[in-house]
């Protein structure tokens, strides 16, 4: 059912060629989805890698267990991004495996991957009216964010939700380098949901711990994101993963949602004070 490709493109909002993991589905002709895995990686808060500065041409292996998986090695620490096809359970899994090479204490290692819908037009939602997501407790569309929040974004088509408990105040946080900004309205869930046009098909990404989920929706930056807490420390000779999951669904958000459930089970838990997420030894 699913087709995955390493492919190299160019991209208008990139100086150069970026690694993409392509996927497509042999029953939605016309669409293929995109990963950038990842699209940012931090330490300490620092951006140490990223495929918008560096040239980043990542060199994808796939293993006999199905897994494609690709190594970053620095100074400190090495990193795996691995993800599979669960043909069955229509999901594509990813996942990070941080690993602490140093001989200190490593801590807020964090990752950023970008889940991109630019090539699968049917998915396309251009004002936001089919992109679904919990905000306050409630299922409903990124269109019914209140125009007056909306406006108050330096790009009303870029709007990000922390998690809820991450902040005590309720107010719009504009970000102007990356002109864009963090609604009022929390996010309950690590699932965000794009249905097609006919309401029929619907594909979502949803993050374990997460921290927030945002989408990018101007002509050439069509992209769900959900990312995790980063992860607080990693001691020497130790590793902690973070994982996410994509999920296809012929049907609604509805749908969606109840195969999330069935997938997913305890991605919600974690911290939610803003700064650490839960590290696990391999």
């Amino acid at each position: 059912m699913f087709n995955i490709e390493i492919a190299e493109r160019v991209c208008e909002w990139r100086k150069h060629p970026c690694t993409l993991v392509c996927i497509r589905r042999d029953d939605w002709p016309g669409n293929e989805f995109g990963l950038w895995l990842p699209e940012d990686i931090k330490v300490s808060g620092k951006s140490v890698w990223n495929n918008w500065e560096h040239v980043p041409a990542q060199r994808f292996e796939r293993r006999g267990d199905g897994w494609i998986t690709w190594t970053l090695r620095q100074p400190r620490f090495m990193l795996e991004a691995a993800a599979r096809v669960e043909e069955e359970s229509e999901c594509l899994r990813y996942r990070y495996t941080f690993t602490n090479t140093g001989d200190t204490v490593l801590e807020g290692l964090g990752t950023q991957t970008c889940f991109q819908l630019f090539n699968a037009p049917q998915f396309i939602s251009i004002d936001t009216e089919r992109y679904w997501a919990s905000l306050d407790g409630r299922w409903r569309t990124l269109s019914s964010v209140p125009a007056e929040d909306r406006e108050q974004s330096p790009d009303p088509r870029r709007l990000s939700f922390l998690r809820a408990g991450v902040r005590s105040e309720r107010t719009v946080i504009p970000r102007h380098k990356f002109p864009s900004a963090t609604m009022p309205q929390a996010a309950h869930h690590p699932l965000l949901a794009a249905e097609s046009f006919d309401r029929r098909r619907c594909v979502g990404v949803a993050a374990s711990r997460f921290r927030m989920i945002f989408n990018n929706n101007d002509p050439i930056l069509r992209c769900l994101h959900s990312e995790s807490f980063p992860i607080e420390k990693v001691a020497p000779g130790q590793s902690a993963v973070q994982e996410a999951i994509v999920l296809f669904a012929n049907g609604d958000h509805e749908q969606l949602l109840e195969r999330y459930r069935s997938l997913a089970t305890g991605f919600e838990t974690g911290a939610v004070d803003g700064t650490a997420g839960v590290s696990s030894s391999c």
